[in-house]
C-alpha cells in the first residue's frame, strides 16, 4: 500500500465525514423539470443537447430534474422541452393538463412539431410554423422584454432556426436577422458567416400565457458552440415564465450551486473550481481560488432562526424580504454549505 496515496485519500474523505450531518439523507430541491424523451436524434442529430441543457441550466444556478414521460410533474413550476423532444397525443395531453394547473412550458427547437412536415403535433404552442429556414447561419434580435444583460448587437445562431411567426394572443419576444445569402462556393463571404441583412418576419421566440417558444436548438447549439448570448436567452425567457427562480447566486459561470432538503432545515451548497486544460487530453484542477461575499438569495415563505456555515458553525447575517432570505457568503474556499434552520 503507498502510504502517500492513502494519506491524501484520508485527507479528502475526511472532508466528508465532517460533512455527513448535513448530508444524509438530505433531498433535491427542484423547479425545472427537463424532458427526455426516448428518441435518438436527442443524442444524433443535436448530439449534445442533453450536455447542453444541463451546462447551461447549471450556470444559471436552476435547480433541475431530468424526466421523462412517465413522471409526475406536479411539483415541477417549469417543464422544458429541449431541442427534439418529440412528442405524441399522450404527451400533448399531459402537457395542456399541466399548463391548466398553473405550470408554465419552454420548448425550443424542433420540440411539438412533426417530424416530417414541422406542422405542430402540440396544438397549445403560440406559433405558426413556416417551416426549417432555408439559411445554415442566422441572426437573433432581442426584443425589450428578453433584452437585460444582452450586448446592443445582433448575435449570431450558428445551428438551423425553424421559421414561425406568432399564433393569435401570442407575442414575438425577438426576431431572427437572416443573412444577404447562404454562403456557398457561388455566394462566399470571407467571413465564417454570411453577415445579417435585415429582421425577418419570423421570431425569434415567442410567448403567450405560460408557454414559451425559443425558435433554435439552443441547447445544442451552446455545447458546441459555448456562445453565450444563448445562455442569456433561456435566462430571459425562463425569468418571464419563472420571475422567482429558488436560488439567485450572483458568482462566476463556473459555481455550481445545489439546494437540498433534510427534516428541518434546508443546506445550499455552494462548489466553485475552475478546470484546466493543461495536456491534450487532460483537464487539471489543482488551485483552488477562493470567492468572497458572494450574495446568495434563497426563496423561502418563512424567515430562518438561523443561518450558519457547516461544519464550522459560523453564524451568517441575513433578512427575510418578500418571501426570500438574502445574505452575503463569506467565502467559498472551493466548497461552502450555507446551512437554513
Amino acid at each position: 500500500m503507498d502510504r502517500g496515496a492513502y494519506e491524501l485519500i484520508g485527507k479528502v474523505y475526511k472532508r466528508v465525514a465532517d460533512r455527513e450531518p448535513w448530508l444524509e439523507d438530505a433531498k433535491p430541491l427542484t423547479q425545472i423539470g427537463v424532458l427526455l424523451v426516448d428518441d435518438q436524434r436527442t443524442t444524433n442529430v443535436f448530439g449534445s443537447t442533453r450536455e447542453g441543457v444541463t451546462r447551461m441550466l447549471t450556470q444559471l444556478k436552476h435547480q433541475f430534474d431530468i424526466i421523462l414521460p412517465k413522471t409526475n410533474w406536479k411539483k415541477y413550476e417549469l417543464i422544458i422541452l429541449p431541442d427534439v423532444a418529440r412528442l405524441d397525443s399522450g404527451l400533448c395531453k399531459k402537457l395542456d393538463a399541466y399548463i391548466r394547473g398553473g405550470g408554465s412550458v419552454l420548448a425550443t427547437g424542433y420540440s411539438g412539431f412533426e417530424e416530417n412536415s414541422m406542422q405542430l403535433i402540440w396544438k397549445s404552442l403560440p406559433v405558426v410554423s413556416h417551416g426549417v429556414s432555408p439559411f445554415t447561419t442566422t441572426y437573433m434580435r432581442f426584443g425589450k422584454s428578453i433584452r437585460e444583460d444582452v450586448p446592443d448587437s445582433d448575435h449570431v445562431l450558428y445551428d438551423t432556426t425553424i421559421r414561425v411567426t406568432p399564433a393569435n394572443g401570442a407575442k414575438s419576444l425577438g426576431s431572427v436577422v437572416e443573412p444577404y445569402f447562404e454562403r456557398t462556393w457561388e455566394h462566399f463571404s470571407s467571413h465564417a458567416q454570411t453577415p445579417g441583412d435585415k429582421p425577418s418576419r419570423y421570431s425569434l421566440a415567442v410567448l403567450r400565457g405560460k408557454i414559451a417558444y425559443i425558435a433554435a436548438p439552443v441547447f445544442g447549439s451552446f455545447a458546441k458552440n459555448g456562445n453565450y448570448p444563448l445562455r442569456l436567452l433561456v435566462r430571459n425567457v425562463i425569468q418571464l415564465l419563472m420571475p422567482e427562480p429558488l436560488l439567485r447566486l450572483d458568482a462566476p459561470t463556473t459555481t455550481e450551486a445545489t439546494v437540498m432538503r433534510q427534516k428541518n432545515r434546508t443546506i445550499v451548497h455552494v462548489l466553485q473550481y475552475a478546470p484546466e486544460r493543461r495536456t491534450d487530453k487532460l483537464d487539471i484542477v489543482e488551485d483552488i481560488v477562493p470567492l468572497y461575499s458572494v450574495p446568495l438569495s434563497l426563496r423561502s415563505r418563512k424567515s430562518p432562526k438561523r443561518v450558519y456555515l457547516a461544519p464550522e458553525g459560523d453564524p451568517i447575517e441575513f433578512e427575510h424580504l418578500a418571501g426570500r432570505v438574502n445574505l452575503q457568503v463569506p467565502r467559498v474556499q472551493g466548497h461552502a454549505m450555507v446551512v437554513f434552520e
